[in-house]
């Protein structure tokens, strides 16, 4: 990948996700605020960029079972993807990580306020996402799928139906603003998913439970943010132009 130091960092990790975990590593939000280049972003979380550069160059060198070139896939592919994979592993756990979460508050929640403010963050959170999804479900991406295949995508996408889906796409995008933010601070208080030594396996899996809940939400909102709709958006800027 070349010159990747002058690139913003949502386009190195589009480019190859094998770099998303090197900048969650390195504690940087690649997916909402993916505009700053590594120079910026490593003077922000006063990180060293050369290491970065060459955790970077690792990681684009070893083996990986997530491998894939999200850019190129087809729009319709990458929607099924996202709902298929991401939605379900969401549904999924919502349920399970509120239940450890409570068994967790009920026994330690007295001593360590931290927790409380957790799974209220949490709450709080899921509950905006499963409306979240069902936009996404309902509205947002059977129409990415009409457009990715019907022969009167020009048609639909100067259509004052888009005009209405674009709106809510950027809905959706604040959405992510608000959803990464609510995880930042959950992984604050969590000392980044890092259980006390006391710890019991209940308090164990939450957490672990949390952190793999998170590692989930990066990716699916980076392949929505920086690949899935701005590809929707920049196909009606092109229907404008012909």
């Amino acid at each position: 990948m070349e010159n990747i130091a002058q690139l913003p960092i949502r386009e190195i990790v589009s480019k190859d996700y094998r770099a998303a975990l090197v900048f969650r590593t390195f504690g940087i939000d690649f997916c909402c605020k993916g505009d700053q280049t590594i120079q910026e972003a490593c003077t922000r979380k006063k990180a060293d960029p050369h290491l970065l550069l060459e955790k970077l160059i690792e990681a684009f060198t070893s083996p990986s079972e997530d491998h894939f070139d999200y850019q190129s896939w087809p729009l319709s592919l990458l929607a099924n993807y996202i709902e298929n994979k991401h939605h379900a592993m969401i549904r999924e756990r919502i349920p399970l990580i509120r239940k450890f979460l409570k068994r967790v508050v009920k026994v330690h929640g007295a001593h360590e306020p931290n927790l409380k403010k957790i799974k209220s963050l949490f709450e709080d959170s899921s509950e905006d996402l499963q409306r979240h999804l069902e936009q996404e479900e309902l509205i947002i991406f059977p129409f990415i799928r009409k457009i990715s295949t019907d022969e009167e995508r020009k048609r639909l996408l100067l259509s004052p139906s888009f005009q209405q889906i674009r709106e809510l796409i950027y809905e959706l995008m604040a959405d992510h603003e608000q959803e990464g933010a609510c995880l930042e601070e959950i992984r604050q208080l969590s000392n980044d998913y890092t259980p006390p030594a006391y710890a019991c396996n209940t308090y164990k899996v939450a957490f672990a439970l949390l952190e793999e809940f998170d590692v989930s939400m990066q990716k699916h909102m980076h392949l929505e943010r920086n690949i899935l709709f701005p590809e929707a958006i920049s196909l009606e800027v092109a229907a404008n132009l012909n």
